[in-house]
């Protein structure tokens, strides 16, 4: 169990949050592909377009069709600009994403909190060692059999 069982069983639930917190407060996803400069990308996605025209359509195709791909390209991401958000749905893409791989999430949980996490371990340390002390005291005052299990029944609880 552990940290890496906490975001697995809430995979769906952690990555929406997500989402929504990158979205909502950092940067939306119509604001990051309307900064894209679409002449640039599309040059970007010509290679591209052009091997799998190559490859699903022949060569004779590709070689109409190779002249006039910058200028498509180039109208097809500038209407996706406008419309991407009824094109994309980001977080059905993200959580979809980090259900098929939950690993990536734990990871990101990880790096991302290292510092809360060390915090929590070493602070469990401390506490632990407290409570096993006053644990300790009161085996000394009370040593019943019923001292022990019950304290760290607590300490468990706690």
């Amino acid at each position: 169990l552990g940290w890496q069982g906490v975001v697995p069983a809430r995979t769906e639930k952690m990555a929406g949050r997500l989402v929504e917190i990158v979205t909502a407060k950092l940067l939306s996803l119509e604001e990051a592909f309307g900064r894209l400069q679409a002449h640039e990308f599309a040059n970007l996605l010509v290679n591209p377009v052009s091997e799998s025209l190559q490859q699903h359509s022949g060569p004779y195709w590709n070689t109409i069709l190779k002249p006039f791909l910058p200028l498509v390209l180039e109208r097809v991401v500038s209407a996706l600009q406008v419309e991407i958000e009824e094109v994309l749905d980001l977080r059905h893409l993200v959580l979809s994403a980090f259900v098929r791989d939950k690993i990536v999430l734990v990871d990101l949980f990880q790096k991302v909190g290292k510092v809360e996490l060390d915090f929590l371990v070493e602070s469990g340390f401390g506490f632990g060692f407290l409570l096993g002390l006053g644990q300790m005291v009161l085996w000394f005052a009370k040593p019943n059999v019923w001292t022990l299990p019950v304290a760290g029944g607590l300490v468990g609880d706690v």
